[in-house]
């Protein structure tokens, strides 16, 4: 089993190098073992809530109760296919005078926001 710091460094890395969205610990751990870093399922996870932690990586929990995790890019928010369960990418239709108006009204202070809608991804669509 590969040290924690290294399981940290390869998944980041892998995040970085791949072209997925949101990573189940299921997917990370599969895509680790196609690497030289050889992990069992408590070391990724481990591993993905240091670098959530840290502010690495965003984690995304979602009603299904499997956690997501993402590279921090620009802002958006989600829809989770009710048929296949994918999770897509969609951009945020709040603007940011909104929350500045809700943070007045409320007396409140957002840090950040999380959306995810539900319906069908464009592949269950078309079926």
């Amino acid at each position: 089993m590969a040290r924690k710091g290294r399981v940290s460094a390869a998944l980041l890395a892998l995040m970085k190098q791949r072209d997925n969205h949101a990573w189940t610990l299921e997917d990370l751990r599969a895509e680790l073992a196609g690497t030289d870093v050889h992990a069992d399922f408590s070391s990724v996870f481990r591993a993905a809530e240091k670098l959530a932690t840290e502010g690495q990586i965003r984690k995304l929990l979602l009603e299904d109760g499997r956690a997501r995790f993402e590279l921090f890019n620009a802002h958006h928010d989600h829809l989770l296919c009710t048929r296949c369960g994918k999770l897509v990418p969609v951009p945020c239709m709040i603007a940011e005078e909104k929350f500045a108006a809700l943070e007045r009204d409320a007396d409140i202070l957002i840090h950040d926001h999380h959306l995810v809608l539900s319906g069908l991804c464009s592949e269950c669509r078309g079926a």
